[in-house]
C-alpha cells in the first residue's frame, strides 16, 4: 500500500510537469520565438485561439491517459508484489505457529519431567521420613520392653508378698485376684469419697462467693438508690422553683394580656365612637339612614350585627375586631377627607360671595347668590356621603 501511494504521488508530479510544459508552449516562458504565449494569442483570431486551446486540451488528455496507463501498470505491479508479500506473511505465520507449537510441546514435556522428578523426590523424602520414624518406634519398643522387664523384676516381690498373704488368710481370700479386687474396690470407694469431698468444698466455696457478691451488689444498689433519691429530691426542688418562676411569668403574661385587651377595647370603643359621631353628624344634616343603622357592621364571624363589648375574647376575635377597626378608621378617614373637601369648597364659595358682594354693594336681593352657593355645597355633600355608606 505504501508503494501504491508513492506511485500515485509520482504520477501526479509527472502530470503537473506535463501540464506546465503544455501551458508554456514547450519552448520556455517566451515560446518558440522568445515571444510570450499570451501575447501571441492576443494578436490572433478567435478561431486560432480556439484551435490552440483544443490542441492544448488534446495534449493534456494524452498526457493524462499516459499517466493513467502508467498508474495502472504500477498498480498491477504493486498488487502482485502485495500478494506475494501476503503469501510470504502467511507462510511465516504458519512457520511461527508450528514453532510455537513445538516450543509448547517441549515446555509441556519439560514441565512433566520436572513435576515427575519433584514427585519422585517428595516420595523419596517421605520414605526416608517413614524409615526414620519406624526406626525411632523400634528403639522405643525396645526401650519399653527393657523397662517392662525391669518393672517385672521389681514387682515380682509384690507378687510373692501377695501370695504369702493369701496363704496366711485362706478363710477370707482364696486367691491373689480376690485380694486385688478387694483393693480395687476400696481404692474406687476412696476415690469417690475424695471426689465428693472436693465437689462439696467447691460448692461451699461457690456459695460463699455468691453470698459475698450478693452482699456487695445489694450494698451498691442501696447506695445507688440513696444517690438517686437525693438526686430526685434536688430535681424536685429545682422543678418546684421552675414551676414557681413559670407561674409568675404566666401571671405577668396574663396581666399584660388583660392590659392590652383593655387598651384594645378602649381603642375599638374610641374608633366606634368617632365613626358614630361622623355618621350622627351626617344624619343630622339629613343624609343617609339612622345612626344605629350606620354603626351596624360585620361581626368577626362574617354576619351583620354590632360588635360585642363584654365577655372573654379569643385571639381570632381580637384579630377580627382589629381588622374591623382598620376598616372603620378607613371610613373615618374618608369622612374626614369629604369634610375637608366640603370646608375647602365652602371657604372658596365664601370668598367668591365676598367678591360678589364687593362688586355689587347696592344690588338688592344680595342673599340670592349666597343661597345658591350654599345649595351647591349641600348638593356636593349629599353626593359624597353615599360612597361612605356603601363601605359601612
Amino acid at each position: 500500500m505504501v508503494g501504491v501511494a508513492a506511485g500515485t504521488a509520482e504520477g501526479g508530479r509527472r502530470m503537473a510537469g506535463t501540464m506546465s510544459g503544455v501551458d508554456g508552449g514547450g519552448g520556455g516562458p517566451g515560446g518558440p520565438s522568445g515571444v510570450p504565449h499570451n501575447f501571441l494569442l492576443d494578436h490572433v483570431s478567435p478561431a486560432t485561439r480556439l484551435l490552440e486551446k483544443r490542441r492544448q486540451m488534446f495534449e493534456i488528455q494524452e498526457a493524462l491517459e499516459a499517466q493513467k496507463e502508467e498508474f495502472s501498470r504500477r498498480e498491477d505491479a504493486f498488487r502482485r508484489r502485495e500478494d506475494a508479500l501476503r503469501k510470504k506473511d502467511l507462510e511465516l505465520q504458519e512457520s511461527l505457529i508450528k514453532f510455537n507449537k513445538f516450543l509448547q510441546e517441549n515446555e509441556s514435556k519439560r514441565n512433566r519431567a520436572v513435576k515427575r522428578a519433584g514427585d519422585e523426590r517428595k516420595q523419596r523424602e517421605q520414605k526416608e521420613q517413614e524409615i526414620i520414624k519406624l526406626r525411632k518406634q523400634c528403639r522405643e519398643r525396645q526401650d519399653e520392653e527393657t523397662r517392662l522387664k525391669r518393672d517385672l523384676e521389681e514387682h515380682r516381690r509384690y507378687h510373692d508378698f501377695l501370695a504369702q498373704v493369701v496363704e496366711a488368710a485362706t478363710e477370707d481370700y482364696s486367691e491373689v485376684q480376690d485380694l486385688l479386687k478387694r483393693f480395687a474396690t476400696l481404692k474406687d470407694a476412696n476415690k469417690n469419697l475424695n471426689e465428693a469431698q472436693a465437689r462439696d468444698e467447691g460448692e461451699t466455696e461457690r456459695l460463699r462467693s455468691e453470698f459475698s457478691n450478693y452482699t456487695k451488689e445489694r450494698t451498691n444498689e442501696i447506695l445507688n438508690e440513696s444517690n438517686e433519691i437525693a438526686g430526685m429530691q434536688k430535681l424536685l426542688e429545682m422543678t418546684g422553683r421552675e414551676v414557681l418562676l413559670l407561674q409568675n411569668e404566666l401571671d405577668n403574661k396574663i396581666s399584660n394580656m388583660s392590659d392590652r385587651t383593655l387598651e384594645m377595647g378602649q381603642v375599638l370603643g374610641a374608633v366606634a365612637n368617632i365613626l358614630d359621631r361622623c355618621v350622627g353628624a351626617r344624619a343630622k344634616r339629613g343624609v343617609g339612614g339612622a345612626t344605629s343603622k350606620a354603626v351596624e357592621v360585620r361581626a368577626p364571624n362574617g354576619k351583620s350585627g354590632p360588635v360585642s363589648k363584654s365577655g372573654p375574647k379569643k385571639l381570632e376575635d381580637l384579630e377580627a375586631e382589629g381588622k374591623l377597626a382598620m376598616d372603620r378608621l378607613e371610613d373615618i378617614a374618608n369622612y374626614m377627607g369629604d369634610y375637608r373637601d366640603i370646608v375647602d369648597e365652602y371657604a372658596d364659595l365664601h370668598r367668591v360671595h365676598k367678591r360678589l358682594e364687593g362688586a355689587t354693594p347696592h344690588t338688592t336681593g344680595g342673599g340670592a347668590p349666597l343661597a345658591a352657593i350654599a345649595a351647591t355645597a349641600e348638593a356636593k355633600t349629599t353626593v359624597a356621603a353615599p360612597s361612605v355608606d356603601a363601605k359601612i
